[in-house]
């Protein structure tokens, strides 16, 4: 991955966006030898976030097919209360 200092970002931002929107590779900004911003290519970006996104989703829906699963073996806890739930959660 590329690195650029903030203060050379500064005096090249024009060619910096053109080099990051050119390649898939992201800049990383750094600001006192530590990372402080990417930048990225906006296809790039936007493929990332629907790739996460996806992934979100069929990470929720494999955990509500097994809470499912659950509670049709009887295997699924009983909550009196909604605070004895949140106490269970906490845990």
């Amino acid at each position: 991955m590329k690195s650029i200092p903030i203060s050379e970002l500064r005096q090249r931002v024009a060619a910096v966006i053109d080099e990051v929107q050119a390649s898939e590779e992201p800049t990383v900004v750094l600001q006192r030898s530590r990372r402080a911003a990417y930048i990225v290519n906006p296809e790039r970006y936007e493929r990332d976030q629907a790739e996460l996104s996806a992934l979100r989703r069929a990470l929720f829906l494999g955990e509500v097919r097994e809470a499912e699963a659950e509670y049709r073996a009887g295997d699924a806890q009983r909550f009196d209360d909604v605070e004895q739930l949140l106490d269970e959660l906490r845990r």
